[in-house]
């Protein structure tokens, strides 16, 4: 039904399941990408583009195998507000944590990314309610990702902290 969110993979755990796994391979693909690269910044750029490939993949991928896209939902409106808000939102997501990571080493970083990557697959995945998860990122998912990453940074920063106070 229109609007109520149905499990891609038959129920919303193993839908879990395979965020958790989509999620690994995406972060190994994150880090490949930040390994070859010449810059941090150019490391964060590629990052993004394969962040922002995958979740598209994760996002269309199911809709169009169950064959559950909404029609009228993909106007002009929609569209721009997807591509002007929505999708450098989601770069900037992964971008930031691997900077911080090919910058400073923080490894929280890329644990918070890989924490807030689960759970945006999770909701990616869900379909039944095109519209919800994209219009309600920028207001729900991306502020609870910043969070997340901060908090985990944060941990590996005073984390560092102690270890380098106590060694001494």
């Amino acid at each position: 039904m229109q609007g109520n969110i149905d499990p891609t993979f038959g129920s919303r755990p193993v839908d879990a399941g395979v965020s958790v796994a989509l999620a690994s391979f995406t972060l190994l693909g994150l880090y490949a990408l930040q390994r070859r690269t010449d810059t941090p910044k150019g490391g964060a750029a590629a990052s993004s583009g394969w962040y922002v490939l995958m979740c598209a993949l994760v996002y269309l991928g199911p809709r169009y195998v169950h064959d559950t896209f909404a029609s009228g939902v993909f106007t002009f409106q929609y569209l721009l507000w997807v591509f002007a808000t929505v999708l450098p939102l989601v770069a900037l997501q992964a971008g930031l944590p691997v900077y911080i990571f090919a910058t400073r080493g923080n490894v929280g970083a890329l644990v918070g990314l890989f924490a807030v990557t689960v759970v945006t697959f999770w909701g990616l995945l869900g379909t039944g309610g095109e519209s919800d998860i994209l219009i309600g990122y920028p207001y729900a998912v991306f502020p609870v990702a910043v969070i997340i990453v901060s908090v985990t940074t944060g941990v590996d920063i005073a984390a560092r902290k102690v270890v380098n106070r106590v060694s001494i």
